[in-house]
């Protein structure tokens, strides 16, 4: 008698299979929803982005330990060695372009990877001079 029960089932069973039926429509609506991935999402997603990576920064920029300036340092040096190979390949160039050419061409594969560093390293400190001290105000003039 149990198995034919749903048959002969009072009006609470009636509202919970209807509560199954319409969680299962979302769910198949939600599914299809997350196969498309919009602009308007990927807006989002870039903001949430951004977003962390300055809340990141912004903690970063107010840390001293021996950890954070051993990396800062470490910066440095990329960055140093980064110029030195500029002006090394300018200079170079007037002897033996082709070597040059080679330096110039170690350089460009490198910029990316200094570039991050100088953003990673470099950016906490440059936000810090512009981000309000107390976080709130968009105003960062003096009173």
């Amino acid at each position: 008698m149990g198995f034919w029960s749903w048959f002969t089932s009072s009006a609470k069973t009636t509202e919970n299979v209807s509560e199954m039926g319409k969680t299962l429509t979302e769910g198949v609506v939600h599914g299809i929803d997350a196969v498309f991935y919009t602009d308007e999402e990927k807006a989002r997603a870039r903001q949430k982005g951004w977003d962390t990576l300055l809340q990141f920064w912004n903690v970063m920029s107010k840390e001293n330990t021996e950890q954070s300036k051993a990396r800062r340092d470490i910066a440095r040096m990329v960055m140093q060695s980064y110029f030195a190979l500029i002006f090394i390949g300018i200079m170079v160039f007037r002897f033996d372009p082709n070597f040059a050419a080679f330096i110039f061409s170690v350089i460009k594969e490198i910029f990316w990877l200094v570039t991050m560093v100088a953003g990673i390293y470099f950016g906490p400190q440059q936000i810090a001079k512009v981000w309000p001290k107390n976080g709130n105000s968009t105003d960062t003039t003096t009173k």
